[in-house]
């Protein structure tokens, strides 16, 4: 039996184990807490998903704007599409064909439809739609938030280095500047929409995944600084602290400004504080955590289908949120296995073999 490749990649030298086990603390909430909200404030493993994101994608860019090197912008959505699409649009038919067979009878609301509301799904415009919402599908907001940003951050980064050229403060300006905008369309969403939507839209979290960025651009341009402060961790102590509070605010004196606005604006940047405080620790012993997270972009994508179908057959209780969650991490392995693994191992030769072809043509 070959060895499952999650393992060989979790081991590798270069693989930064710290983001790993912040990626497995964020989906083990999230799933938990769609299960009939087991888990309060689970959901806020989203958020930071958001920052790790920010982190990850950004730092790529980043690191090429550091070295002066042209970002071609078909090339990187390219990339990240060869990570995200393949898993995600297997989930969209294979899962509406599981929803089919489950949920006709008892729930055909949790159905996609044709036309109009099947295109808002396939072109990630689902969490600027609303109704109708359909709970196996419906947690495919935050995907779309982040297919929006991979297409943004790119277009930044060539504009700054068209004007400014590579100087690291001016990303520094605009990255604040994205911060900042998010918060701020969380205000105005909240005030001057009919919505009144500061949670789905992709403007009201664009703070989030710029904390993100923020801590690629420090890590990047500051790396033996951090790595000097042998205090760094107290970092995040103190994001623990404010995450903490934020919470205990939101149950005891939460109310709807506080929620919409503050709330998730708070968030991220006690994650920011988090992950900042302890990203050059080794965690490379942590493998139970590091191997939950390589799986975790399938779980988080197939989780909410076996929600129903447990609480039908096994009711609510310990023993059916255990059966939901050993069913749908062992999809998640399946897909990832069959179909994101399959696809990230024909990138760089698809991507290479296109580009090729279009600068030989040019």
């Amino acid at each position: 039996m070959n060895k499952l490749k999650s393992l060989e990649i979790i081991k590798a030298k270069s693989r930064i184990s710290s983001i790993d086990v912040f990626r497995g603390l964020a989906i083990i909430p999230v799933v938990i807490y769609h299960f009939n909200g087991f888990l309060p404030f689970g959901y806020l493993g989203v958020d930071l998903f958001f920052v790790i994101s920010g982190l990850l994608v950004g730092g790529i860019l980043i690191r090429k704007f550091q070295r002066n090197e042209k970002v071609n912008f078909w090339h990187f959505i390219l990339q990240r599409g060869f990570k995200i699409w393949p898993s995600y649009y297997w989930f969209l038919i294979f899962g509406s064909l599981l929803a089919y067979v489950f949920y006709s009878v008892d729930r055909p609301d949790y159905l996609i439809k044709g036309g109009s509301d099947a295109l808002r799904y396939i072109f990630f415009y689902q969490n600027y739609t609303g109704a109708p919402y359909h709970w196996p599908f419906d947690h495919i907001w935050s995907l779309c938030i982040e297919e929006h940003f991979y297409i943004l951050f790119p277009l930044m980064i060539m504009f700054i280095m068209f004007f400014f050229g590579n100087k690291s403060k001016v990303l520094l300006v605009f990255v604040c500047g994205l911060i900042l905008a998010g918060i701020i369309f969380k205000f105005i969403s909240f005030y001057f929409t009919n919505s009144k939507d500061t949670y789905a839209g992709t403007h009201a979290r664009l703070d989030a995944l710029g904390w993100g960025v923020l801590l690629g651009i420090l890590i990047t341009y500051h790396e033996a600084y951090f790595k000097k402060i042998k205090n760094l961790p107290i970092l995040f102590i103190l994001g623990v602290i404010l995450f903490t509070i934020n919470i205990l605010l939101f149950i005891f004196w939460g109310n709807t400004n506080f929620e919409k606005m503050v709330f998730h604006s708070v968030t991220p940047i006690c994650f920011f504080l988090m992950l900042l405080g302890v990203y050059f620790i080794d965690f490379s012993k942590w493998l139970h955590l590091r191997f939950i997270a390589y799986y975790s972009y399938n779980w988080y994508l197939w989780h909410p289908m076996f929600v129903f179908i447990c609480v039908k057959y096994f009711g609510i209780n310990w023993l059916s949120l255990m059966i939901y969650m050993i069913v749908s991490f062992l999809t998640a392995m399946v897909f990832t296995i069959l179909v994101e693994e399959k696809f990230l191992n024909m990138r760089e030769r698809v991507i290479g073999s296109l580009f090729k072809r279009r600068n030989q043509l040019t």
